[in-house]
């Protein structure tokens, strides 16, 4: 059975990129085979929307190891979290106080976590959780912690805890074949993949170009990596998830734009720099936020979102 070989949503975001390359390089392409036009590109990206609209299926019976992939680097995300959680606890617990509140933290759990154990990980952010909103006052004061370090070491493990579940409901529900929509994209997939042989063709002699085709690369830019960028969870104000909301930063040559998936998270790449982030989309009412952006770091940035707009 023919699979994807990444994610539908890395996909879906991925290949826009790809086609943009081709629409700014297509005198070249036309060069080539004078088949190249514009209305190559716009062809694809509409075949690229009508698949998206197709009844989504591989929300319910989706393979889980594609979540598990998205469930890893969060999983990272929080390791990292904790391992800033320890150094504080280092500061403020000075001799044989350190041991044993470290414990507390979660410290024996760490290993396995970082393992994926997955029981181990609900244990690690179990006590993190405890310890932080028992300690929060003592760290701030005498560890150097952060005001604000005690809600990221929250939502960060909510993140991994919404993951957790989706896994195992995608596992338990999960069933053989493919779908109409992932058929749809399967061919979105195809037809980039022919175009992109002939780009490697066109720019043999210029790698750097050639490179922005690469499926790899693409997946680089829009899976994280070390790609700069921001990623969040957005939600109503009684704490569900608010999906389907437009995430963009407008005032760019090449406007970046993302959605909200059916757990209101989102990521979008973006080089190191200060942006205004627009929230919004139908059904949402309209907010901004400005938001500086460091180089081969993912910010953070969480929402509540109100029903609203057109």
């Amino acid at each position: 059975m023919k699979v994807l070989p990444m994610s539908q949503s890395d996909l879906i975001r991925l290949l826009p990129l790809g086609w943009q390359n081709y629409l700014d390089n297509q005198p070249r392409f036309a060069s080539y085979k004078k088949s190249y036009t514009p209305g190559v590109a716009t062809g694809a990206l509409q075949r690229l929307a009508d698949a998206q609209k197709l009844p989504d299926l591989d929300a319910r019976t989706a393979n889980p190891e594609l979540t598990r992939t998205e469930l890893v680097e969060q999983a990272r995300e929080f390791l990292e979290v904790w391992q800033w959680l320890e150094g504080y606890i280092e500061t403020a617990y000075k001799g044989e106080a350190y041991k044993p509140m470290r414990v507390a933290a979660g410290y024996r759990s760490y290993d396995a976590a970082a393992g994926y154990d997955w029981g181990a990980m609900v244990k690690l952010m179990d006590a993190a959780k405890q310890f932080v909103q028992l300690h929060d006052d003592e760290l701030q004061a005498k560890g150097d912690m952060p005001d604000d370090f005690a809600a990221r070491v929250v939502a960060e493990a909510a993140d991994v805890e919404t993951l957790l579940a989706r896994m195992a409901r995608e596992t338990q529900t999960a069933e053989t074949g493919t779908t109409e929509r992932q058929t749809a994209l399967l061919a979105c997939l195809d037809e980039y993949r022919l175009m992109n042989r002939d780009a490697q063709r066109i720019f043999l002699r210029q790698p750097e170009v050639a490179r922005r085709f690469q499926l790899e690369h693409l997946l680089e830019i829009v899976g994280g990596g070390a790609q700069a960028g921001i990623r969040g969870t957005l939600t109503l104000a009684d704490g569900t998830p608010a999906a389907g909301v437009t995430v963009e930063v407008p005032r760019l040559k090449e406007p970046a734009v993302t959605v909200s998936d059916a757990d209101g998270r989102y990521a979008l790449a973006l080089a190191a720099g200060e942006y205004l982030v627009a929230f919004g989309g139908a059904g949402y009412v309209a907010q901004q936020q400005r938001v500086m952006v460091e180089a081969g770091v993912k910010r953070r940035v969480d929402g509540v979102m109100a029903r609203g707009g057109i």
